[in-house]
C-alpha cells in the first residue's frame, strides 16, 4: 500500500492558466491551531457511480463506514510524516474498528480509505481525523471548506438554473453537430444521467492527455473550445472541465466548468495564505445528477502525459487512470480544491463599492450595473456576470488596475464616454470577453489591460489614446486593432502571440 501522498504531477497539472500568480509552498505563515480545523461533521458521504451512499464517520472511539454497496475495504490510519500508525484493516461491507487507543490527543491524522464499489475501485486519502482529549474522535476540515461552502450556493438547483446549464457557452459548445453526435455515441446504452456522467468522464480520463509542452509554452495560444479539443485530446485542466461540460450538456445532464486553486490537502491544512488567495490556477468541472451538484477533478485522475518540445512534436505517455476525484462530496473535495468560482450563466446577486464614489449591483440576469464617479476596481473575486451597464448620469473616468481580472464569464463591455484611462490589467484573462468599444477621449491603455483575452475579436482605438502599455494586447490570437498610425507599429512590439492584424489609420 502506498502512503505518501503525492498527487501525480500535481505542481504542473494544477497550472493551466498563464500569467496568473500562484502561492508558493514555501509561503510563511502563522501556525494554524488545531482547534480551528475541527469540523461541525462527523461524516463524509462518499458517492458510487450510480448514486450508492458509502459512508465513513467517527462515533466516540470508532471509526466506521456504513454500505449497502462497497466491499473490499481497507482502512489504514496515517501520521503527517506519512508513517502508518495502524495495522491495515479489512472488512466487505459497513463496518466499525476502534483507532483512538492507537493515536495521539490533538495530533492530525488522515485516513487511507480504499474500497470497491459497483466494480470500481477507489482510493480516498483525503478524510482527516484527530483525538480530542477527552478520547473521542473528530473530524477534521480544510482551512478553506467554508469559503467553499459559501461559493457553491451559485450552484442552484431550480428548472430555470438547470436549464441554463444545458445551453451554449464559450468554449462549451454542446450545439455543436459533431460535440451531439461523440456525446450519443459515449453514452449509447445508458439510461440514466448517474451512467451517461459516469460514460463521459471514463472517455476523458482514459482517452485524453494531459499537455505539459503547454504549460510553459509562450508561443501559442492554445485552444480550450470543446470541439477542438475532441479532435486532439491534448489539453490541460481547462480543457477537460469544457470538454466534460459539453458533452454532459450536449446529452441533457447539467453541469458546468469550475474554477479555482488546486494544492495538496497539507497546505490547505497548514498555510493560511490561501484563505485570501483566489487567483485560480486550476480548472474542474460539477455536475448536477438528481438534483445534487458534485464535483470532478479529471485532470487529477488522469495519467496520460503529452510531453516534449512543442506542441508537434510530443510525445503522449499512456498511464493508469482513476475515480479518486470523481463525484467528491465537498468535505473531501475542499481538503484540496478552492472553489473560486463555476461558470454559471445566472449572475450572483450582490451589491458593494467598487471605487471611492463608486458602488456595483448584479442581478439574476447576469448584468453589473456600475455607478457613481472616477476610478473603479471591482473587489477581488467579484466575477459572477457576463454584461456591465454604467448607470446614467454616472461620471467613471477611470478602469482601475485589475478591475475586470479573471472575469471569465464576461462577454462584451461598452465603455461609457467619460473613461479616459484604461489601468495595468484592467481585463487581463478575461477569456470570454469579445468586444469592448472604447470612446473618443480614451487616452491611455495599460500594461496587460487586455492580456490573455483569447475571444477578443476587435478594438478601435480612438485617435485620442496617447499610450498604450506593453503587452497591452498579447495572447488575443483572433484580434484585429484599428489604430492610429502614430501608434499601430509599436502596438504589438515583444508580444508573445500578436493579434492577427494592425490595421494603421492615417
Amino acid at each position: 500500500m502506498l502512503f505518501r501522498k503525492v498527487i501525480a504531477a500535481l505542481s504542473a497539472a494544477v497550472i493551466s492558466f498563464t500569467g496568473l500568480s500562484l502561492i508558493r509552498e514555501d509561503d510563511v505563515s502563522a501556525a494554524v491551531s488545531i482547534d480551528s480545523l475541527y469540523a461541525d461533521f462527523t461524516e463524509v458521504n462518499f458517492i458510487s457511480k450510480s448514486g450508492g451512499d458509502i459512508t465513513f464517520g467517527v462515533d466516540g472511539s470508532e471509526i466506521y463506514v456504513n454500505t449497502s454497496c462497497a466491499n473490499n475495504i481497507d482502512i489504514t490510519i496515517v501520521d503527517e510524516s506519512n508513517r502508518p500508525v495502524t495495522a491495515s484493516m479489512t472488512a466487505d461491507g459497513s463496518c466499525r474498528f476502534e483507532v483512538a487507543s492507537s493515536i495521539s490527543a490533538n495530533t492530525i491524522y488522515y485516513v487511507v480509505f480504499e474500497y470497491s464499489a459497483e466494480g470500481v475501485d477507489y482510493r480516498q486519502w483525503d478524510i482527516y481525523i484527530t483525538k480530542r482529549s477527552d478520547g473521542t474522535l473528530a473530524m477534521l476540515k480544510s482551512l478553506i471548506y467554508d469559503f467553499n461552502v459559501e461559493r457553491c450556493s451559485e450552484l442552484w438547483t431550480d428548472d430555470q438554473s438547470l436549464q441554463e446549464c444545458l445551453q451554449p457557452q464559450n468554449d462549451v459548445c454542446c450545439d455543436d453537430p459533431d460535440i451531439i453526435a461523440i456525446a450519443e455515441s459515449i453514452t449509447r446504452g445508458c439510461n440514466t444521467d448517474w451512467e451517461k456522467s459516469y460514460a463521459i468522464y471514463t472517455f476523458i480520463v482514459s482517452n485524453f492527455a494531459y499537455d505539459f509542452i503547454q504549460v510553459d509554452d509562450r508561443s501559442v495560444v492554445y485552444q480550450d473550445d470543446a470541439a477542438v479539443l475532441l479532435r486532439r485530446k491534448i489539453a490541460v485542466c481547462e480543457g477537460f472541465g469544457n470538454t466534460y461540460v459539453a458533452l454532459c450538456r450536449a446529452v441533457g445532464v447539467p453541469a458546468a466548468v469550475s474554477f479555482g486553486i488546486g494544492a495538496q490537502a497539507y497546505d490547505f491544512m497548514h498555510n493560511q495564505s490561501y484563505l485570501n488567495n483566489e487567483n485560480p490556477n486550476h480548472a474542474w468541472a460539477c455536475v448536477c445528477l438528481d438534483g445534487t451538484w458534485y464535483h470532478v477533478d479529471p485532470t487529477w485522475d488522469m495519467q496520460n502525459a503529452y510531453e516534449g518540445n512543442s506542441y508537434d512534436t510530443g510525445v503522449i505517455t499512456e498511464g493508469d487512470y482513476s475515480y479518486d476525484y470523481y463525484l467528491l462530496p465537498l468535505e473531501i473535495f475542499s481538503m484540496t480544491h478552492k472553489i473560486c468560482d463555476a461558470d454559471t450563466i445566472h449572475g450572483i446577486e450582490s451589491t458593494g463599492t467598487c471605487g471611492p464614489n463608486a458602488n456595483y449591483s448584479i442581478s439574476r440576469d447576469a448584468v453589473i450595473t456600475i455607478s457613481g464617479s472616477g476610478e473603479i476596481t471591482l473587489p477581488y473575486g467579484v466575477n459572477g456576470f457576463r454584461f456591465v451597464e454604467f448607470a446614467p448620469g454616472s461620471n467613471i473616468t477611470s478602469i482601475g488596475e485589475y478591475c475586470f481580472q479573471d472575469c471569465d464569464a464576461l462577454e462584451y463591455v461598452i465603455l461609457p464616454d467619460s473613461v479616459t484611462r484604461i489601468e495595468d490589467g484592467a481585463f487581463i484573462t478575461c477569456e470570454d470577453l469579445e468586444y469592448v468599444y472604447l470612446p473618443d477621449g480614451v487616452e491611455y491603455i495599460g500594461e496587460g489591460a487586455f492580456l490573455y483575452c483569447d475571444q477578443l475579436s476587435y478594438i478601435y482605438i480612438p485617435d485620442s489614446v496617447t499610450d498604450i502599455g506593453d503587452w497591452a494586447f498579447d495572447s488575443c490570437p483572433w484580434l484585429i486593432i484599428s489604430a492610429p498610425s502614430s501608434l499601430a507599429n509599436s502596438i504589438v512590439y515583444d508580444y508573445d502571440v500578436e493579434p492577427i492584424r494592425v490595421i494603421a489609420r492615417s
